[in-house]
């Protein structure tokens, strides 16, 4: 999980680089991100956070009911258990269930940042505030990736059932 945040970090990092480099001038950078962005961001990612703080319990539950207590699931469970003893059954679904916490604390972050330091108008508060964005923003997706991944698993349960 520490890998996933600091690439996480790393994406926001670079795209802020990005930004720096081709603002031309620094006052545009912020006039535009005063007039264009700082409203929307900061009403996007506190609609993504409540969103994802309110479904968070609901998707963890539904997965391990329909994963990771599936009996197929456990049975390939038990065969990589005896290549690794130090597996635990539903380390998958905690690994997830930390990541979106972390998904929910970072655009509850970002929104708060776009209606504090987005608000002084000064260039470097500026950057962070969009930093704050593209790592709640990179975050995300990859949470994202993680719920793909744990519903193909069960997808393919299902599949596998009915043949």
């Amino acid at each position: 999980m520490t890998l996933r945040l600091l690439i996480c970090a790393l994406l926001a990092t670079l795209s802020v680089a990005c930004i720096e480099w081709l603002a031309i001038d620094k006052s545009e950078l912020v006039l535009f991100y005063e007039q264009h962005l700082r409203g929307n961001l900061f009403a996007g990612f506190l609609t993504v956070g409540g969103f994802l703080l309110s479904l968070k319990t609901f998707i963890l539950i539904k997965l391990k009911e329909n994963v990771y207590d599936h009996a197929e699931y456990r049975k390939i469970f038990r065969a990589q258990k005896e290549l690794d003893p130090s597996l635990r059954l539903y380390d998958p679904l905690k690994n997830l269930s930390d990541f979106l916490f972390w998904s929910v604390l970072s655009t509850i972050i970002a929104a708060v940042a776009q209606l504090t330091i987005g608000l002084f108008g000064n260039y470097w508060l500026t950057l962070g505030s969009l930093w704050l964005s593209f790592f709640a923003l990179s975050i995300l997706i990859v949470s994202l990736i993680l719920i793909k991944s744990s519903l193909n698993d069960w997808f393919n349960f299902i599949n596998d059932a009915d043949e």
